[in-house]
């Protein structure tokens, strides 16, 4: 399970630091989380996940060294991916397969052809500096090299995820989501470890056909979202479990992501909503690992059950069941 957190600017670093002390205060503390910051600290943020949470850390490459004057030079991005290397963060999202022919049949057949933040500034790198194609494209080989230096997992990051349900699975979804298969079987080859993003919005019933393409990937797949309707603003905590919860189901996900319920709003992600999208996660994560049998979750059922048969109680815990009274069923019989 992956929470994200991230800054823009020094006053909200303060806001998001705030954030990964409470999570630890809270005791729900997701599996693993990134940074998706785009102000540079003197210290970043994946730091202090890793001091205060001492959990696996991402990042995003194009997000620190891009600029919209200059857009992304290839030594600024080397030199980050570097110091991420020596930072020991565990994985770095990249995004390959943003280019400018996607991009046309994104705008030909899209009402939204881009809701990626990474992969909008790939292909605005590639317009403002006039490239044949991506600029991360171009360096795969140096960057592979870095990645197996450093033992840092890559994340292929989904450019052209789709950001409503009509859009699924669409022409460019579906040939991006080829285009990864191919560049995560070349890094592999090159002895890189992958895992790879993807899904973003789709309804419930396109994600069995999505999912026989995701299985063709031998490597993790963390879904983002998905998100199965358009319409839960202010409840994208529950639309995305549900989401999560179908696409684990046809069992082509390996890491959920947290969603919190200001996902639409634009309103600030408190720390509240990051607890709140945590615990809904990992509903479906004991779901899904009872689903598909792990003796750890199964165990945790079996104790609650007993519990309750031995309380006589539906209650878990120390509270007091105050609906029925004597009249109890589990009393009863």
């Amino acid at each position: 399970m992956n929470c994200n957190v991230g800054c823009n600017t020094k006053t909200t670093y303060f806001r998001e630091l705030i954030k990964i002390r409470r999570i630890k205060d809270s005791g729900c503390i997701p599996d693993m989380m990134m940074d998706l910051s785009l102000y540079r600290a003197e210290k970043p943020l994946y730091k202090q996940i890793q001091d205060i949470l001492n959990i696996p850390v991402g990042t995003v490459l194009a997000y620190i060294p891009f600029s919209k004057d200059k857009g992304l030079e290839w030594n600024k991005c080397r030199n980050y991916l570097i110091e991420l290397g020596k930072d020991k963060v565990s994985f770095v999202t990249i995004h390959f397969t943003a280019n400018a022919h996607f991009l046309e049949i994104a705008k030909r057949d899209r009402l939204i052809a881009v809701t990626s933040r990474g992969g909008a500034m790939c292909l605005y790198d590639i317009e403002k500096n006039s490239r044949k194609q991506n600029l991360f494209y171009d360096h795969i080989d140096e960057i592979a090299e870095i990645a197996r230096q450093y033992n840092m997992t890559i994340s292929l990051g989904s450019t052209f995820r789709p950001s409503n349900i009509f859009d699924a699975c669409d022409e460019v979804h579906t040939r991006e989501t080829e285009e990864q298969l191919e560049v995560c079987k070349y890094l592999q080859l090159k002895g890189v470890n992958m895992m790879v993003e993807n899904v973003g919005h789709m309804s419930l019933g396109m994600m069995e056909n999505h999912a026989k393409l995701l299985r063709q990937f031998n490597a993790p797949i963390m879904p983002l979202g998905p998100i199965p309707t358009d319409t839960a603003v202010g409840q994208d905590h529950i639309s995305a479990a549900l989401g999560a919860a179908f696409l684990c189901y046809h069992d082509c996900a390996d890491i959920i992501n947290c969603v919190t319920r200001y996902e639409h709003t634009g309103e600030e992600i408190t720390s509240e909503a990051i607890i709140e999208s945590i615990k809904a996660m990992r509903v479906v994560a004991q779901t899904i690992n009872v689903y598909r049998g792990f003796e750890d979750a199964i165990g945790i059922e079996r104790d609650v059950d007993r519990l309750r048969a031995d309380n006589h109680s539906c209650v878990v815990g120390n509270g007091q069941c105050n609906r029925c009274h004597h009249f109890c069923p589990l009393r009863l019989i």
